[in-house]
């Protein structure tokens, strides 16, 4: 199928989005507002989830993105530098900004004397501790599989094997022990969310499914459902590969029906969706200001929810579009690498 823009994806990224400022909401309004209802909480809890979401696009958009580039040397050196520039502009200022934040005010944090790596919390690599910015442990993720997608440039087929391998070893190491350290990352099953993705763009770029887009995404909505339903008392690993699963085929049923329909979405879920990193990097520092500042007015819970998730989102939209978009338009602007050059044939 030819490669085409997918507005529903910047739609699911802005809802993702969404749904864990709101669980972030919920866990600072607990903190310093007051109990919740036990059913607002544990429905909050589900706000996590995004994350997930997160992970499938990821995998999904970078492999939908990069499927018919060229092998060599030029082209993994744009790929690099696309990547590198899209995570860090926008993430230093909020990443540094809090990690001098914690080292000259230890006990900032709600929970007392906060542990991070300034190592992981500079460069987003895997190390003991986690970042600074508490949410930047998903970015340490994804960077780390920016670095082995490189192989794509190499060999399709190695990467197809390299990531099957990768799985394994996730799914055989966590039998016989629990990864701790700088091993939570490398052995997580969340990075089998980021392999889903990538499967779900190979399908969508193959002719296999493209007149069963639909049946696709209500087999996967069928299946993120019944994920929801075992998640119901714990959610656990299973289940949340599950639904992972399950978003993978949702995303295949709206990139297939993209190819043919114009879906039309409302432009206020596109905005969000293009300001979904910026939300996700700020609202987690804002919403411990704007909880506390609730919690000393006496707010009730309810208030103080709503003015936290709307003044995240505000700010994220602001940061997008005074940080985020115009540091990717310099670097677009500035890449001295040019994507008509030769490039070089990579040695397998």
């Amino acid at each position: 199928m030819a490669k085409s823009s997918i507005q529903s994806l910047q739609v699911f990224r802005g809802f993702a989005a969404l749904s864990v400022v709101a669980h972030h909401a919920g866990l600072s309004t607990e903190a310093f507002v007051g109990t919740m209802p036990t059913a607002v909480s544990e429905l909050l809890v589900f706000g996590l989830l995004g994350v997930d979401f997160f992970f499938v696009l990821s995998g999904f958009i970078i492999m939908y993105a990069h499927f018919d580039d060229e092998r060599g040397t030029t082209t993994v050196k744009r790929y690099a530098f696309k990547r590198l520039t899209r995570i860090f502009p926008a993430y230093w200022p909020v990443g540094l900004g809090l990690l001098v934040l914690y080292a000259s005010l230890p006990g900032l944090s709600a929970g007392g004397g906060r542990e991070y790596s300034w190592v992981s919390s500079l460069l987003l690599v895997p190390a003991n501790g986690p970042p600074a910015l508490s949410v930047a442990w998903t970015l340490v993720h994804e960077l780390l599989f920016y670095g082995i997608f490189m192989l794509f440039f190499v060999s399709r087929r190695g990467l197809v094997v390299a990531l099957l391998a990768w799985a394994v070893l996730i799914l055989v190491a966590n039998q016989f022990f629990s990864p701790s350290g700088w091993l939570r990352y490398p052995l997580s099953f969340l990075n089998i969310e980021f392999m889903l993705g990538v499967g779900a763009a190979l399908l969508v770029r193959s002719e296999a499914v493209e007149r069963k887009g639909k049946g696709a995404a209500l087999l996967g909505g069928t299946m993120a459902c019944f994920a929801l339903w075992l998640m119901a008392t714990e959610i656990g690993v299973w289940p949340r590969l599950l639904f992972a699963l399950g978003l993978a085929l949702v995303i295949v049923g709206f990139a297939v029906r993209e190819q043919t329909v114009v879906l039309r979405w409302p432009v206020s879920m596109l905005i969000l969706g293009n300001a979904s990193y910026s939300i996700y990097l700020v609202h987690n520092p804002l919403l411990s200001l704007t909880q506390r500042v609730a919690g000393v007015l006496a707010m009730s819970w309810p208030i103080a929810m709503l003015m936290g998730v709307t003044l995240s989102v505000a700010a994220g939209w602001a940061y997008h579009r005074l940080v985020e978009a115009p540091a990717l338009r310099w670097f677009r602007s500035h890449t001295p690498l040019d994507p008509k050059a030769p490039t070089k044939p990579l040695r397998v």
